[in-house]
């Protein structure tokens, strides 16, 4: 149990702690709890190209042309789920590739995994990582005592059921008949 003097010190010293002051470093703390992206709420991670995303939403809502917001929501589900689902065959890809290799970049352990550009690198001496490369290192980090494979499979099931459930959702809405007009 911690003495009267030590949770004063310790209350004097979180005063002095206020967190990132550049906005470099206030970048690098908001991806803090970031590991591979397969249940981040946001479609896009560091390194992922936000017009490819936008001209895939596009394509998406140009197929389906949703009607409402609800349907425009459904759309959007599914074109998340879908750049998920190519993350994830991404991830998968630099995996096996990862099998064969003797000694293995992805198993390695900077401490920071994502630091800025502008940033100079932690391990000047190593190859740069590509960020599908950075993703699938944060995917086998977080699947640290699971068959990786198998937990890969697990997401892909979530993420395809994501998609399909949205579709059978939107399909729905389509073959609802609309409302009567109630006569006054």
């Amino acid at each position: 149990m911690a003495t009267q003097e030590q949770i004063h010190a310790n209350r004097r010293n979180a005063l002095r702690s206020t967190g990132p002051k550049t906005p470099a470093g206030k970048a690098v703390s908001s991806r803090n709890a970031l590991k591979h992206g397969l249940r981040a709420r946001a479609a896009l991670l560091p390194g992922e190209d936000k017009h490819a995303f936008e001209r895939l939403f596009k394509a998406f809502r140009a197929h389906y042309r949703p009607l409402d917001r609800l349907q425009e929501i459904l759309v959007e589900q599914m074109a998340v789920a879908y750049w998920k689902l190519s993350r994830l065959a991404r991830i998968e890809s630099h995996l096996y590739q990862d099998q064969s290799a003797a000694h293995s970049p992805l198993y390695d352990s900077p401490k920071d995994w994502f630091h800025s550009q502008n940033e100079p690198d932690p391990q000047p001496n190593k190859p740069r990582l590509t960020p599908d490369q950075l993703i699938a290192r944060a995917f086998i980090q977080d699947a640290s005592g699971f068959n990786t494979f198998s937990r890969l499979s697990y997401y892909e099931m979530r993420l395809e059921r994501s998609f399909y459930r949205a579709h059978h959702e939107l399909e729905r809405l389509r073959l609802k008949p609309a409302p009567a007009q109630a006569t006054p």
